[in-house]
């Protein structure tokens, strides 16, 4: 089904705002020339949940989260949750989306995590034809990206 980017961003930071004030934590979204996304929207709203509320749970207070998007050359659209947060391992990364690999950790205010997310979401992007990944610098944050095709 066609979505609009701008609504599910917009959806989704105000439904993480309580908890984003609670740590002082600032949230932007950027707007995109990305208009329409090509998703199931259970689906979409399940990926960015998960992801959204681990760059609050491994950010501390103080820092930041970004939603972006952007359109690629290859007809997908490239969504990325960026933190400011604690970082994650290089070791770990390659683990992270891996069923079976203990790679759970807790938040910056002991949050509990088993990492679990992050294989439903693998799941889901992958079962819409898109990739998801990770890039991270240990006490500098994390950047997940995910693609997604576009409407057009």
């Amino acid at each position: 089904m066609e979505l609009s980017l701008s609504d599910i961003f917009s959806d989704h930071v105000g439904s993480i705002e309580e908890r984003a004030r609670q740590k002082g934590i600032t949230v932007f979204y950027e707007s995109t020339a990305v208009k329409k996304i090509y998703a199931d929207e259970n689906i979409i709203n399940t990926v960015l949940r998960n992801l959204l509320a681990n760059a609050l749970k491994f950010t501390a207070r103080g820092g930041e989260v970004t939603l972006r998007a952007k359109e690629r050359e290859d007809g997908m659209t490239e969504i990325s949750v960026i933190d400011t947060g604690v970082g994650i391992h290089k070791d770990v990364i390659d683990k992270l989306f891996i069923l079976g690999e203990k790679v759970g950790t807790t938040g910056t205010e002991d949050e509990p995590s088993t990492g679990l997310g992050l294989i439903l979401c693998k799941e889901f992007v992958e079962k819409h034809g898109g990739k998801i990944w990770a890039e991270s610098q240990e006490n500098v944050g994390s950047t997940f990206y995910f693609t997604i095709p576009k409407v057009g």
